[in-house]
């Protein structure tokens, strides 16, 4: 076994003018060492991007009768989420050391943030994994992945690419087994919809696993040189994006996505 655990979680917040917040949150154990760790990237107009994170006293999201509650003194932020639809679960991968579980607790969400005592509301999402096993060991040279909400529609993707493509695809719920993943558009024939991205505003471009590692070492000494290179120096790439649904009807709703594409085949 691997001795590893991984409980992370995504929140996420789109308010007016395009305000934008994620919040990430996790504890990682390894061989009788602990991290914590919570990070936000918030966008907004008048600051463009600003990426805050910090490694004390880091609390997990709290669920009662589906409300979600989380709150980050360093960030100075309370919010809670509350549910429009169905949860969403499934394994994503399994070997003999553990297992990736993804719960996506909600596909979509009203949300209401008190940030630096400013109570903003707006849409949103909720998802978990717990991750048992070495993260390189999942079998991936892509990772895309995003949630689109409109007014009444919802969708939510993942997909892993590397010999084969590994696909999971929900729409209002529904998994569809038939479909084409790209940055800029999500398709399906079997439904007959079509959602394209924009890609407008770009959250995050970094190697972020070779700048988190580096912080977290002291936490976890040793670990950095179990990774295989190309996972360490993997790319990022998180947008914000007007979307378009076109449906079998030929009607189009209107809504806003982030989605991101991993890309574990840099060289440098």
């Amino acid at each position: 076994m691997s001795n590893f655990h991984l409980n992370k979680w995504f929140l996420d917040f789109i308010g007016n003018n395009d305000e934008t917040m994620i919040f990430y949150c996790a504890i990682l154990s390894w061989k009788g060492f602990t991290a914590h760790y919570a990070s936000c990237i918030h966008y907004s107009t008048k600051n463009n991007v600003k990426v805050k994170s910090h490694f004390f006293n880091v609390q997990t999201p709290e669920i009662k009768d589906h409300l979600i509650t989380w709150k980050d003194d360093k960030f100075k932020v309370f919010g809670s989420w509350s549910p429009i639809g169905k949860p969403l679960h499934t394994r994503i991968f399994e070997d003999e050391d553990g297992y990736l579980d993804w719960n996506c607790f909600q596909p979509a969400s009203s949300v209401k943030l008190n940030m630096n005592n400013i109570i903003l509301e707006g849409k949103g999402y909720v998802e978990q994994l717990i991750l048992t096993t070495l993260p390189w060991h999942i079998p991936m040279n892509d990772l895309r992945w995003g949630r689109f909400q409109s007014f009444e529609d919802t969708l939510v993707w993942i997909e892993l690419r590397k010999e084969n493509r590994q696909q999971w695809l929900w729409l209002n719920g529904e998994k569809i087994t038939d479909c084409c993943i790209e940055d800029d558009s999500i398709s399906s024939t079997e439904k007959s919809f079509t959602l394209k991205l924009d890609r407008k505003i770009e959250l995050e471009s970094e190697k972020i696993i070779f700048n988190l590692v580096q912080k977290l070492l002291k936490y976890l000494p040793g670990f950095k040189a179990l990774m295989p290179h190309q996972f360490l120096m993997a790319k990022s790439y998180k947008w914000l994006s007007n979307g378009e649904l076109k449906k079998k009807d030929g009607t189009i709703a209107k809504g806003k996505a982030i989605h991101e594409w991993v890309n574990f085949n840099t060289q440098d």
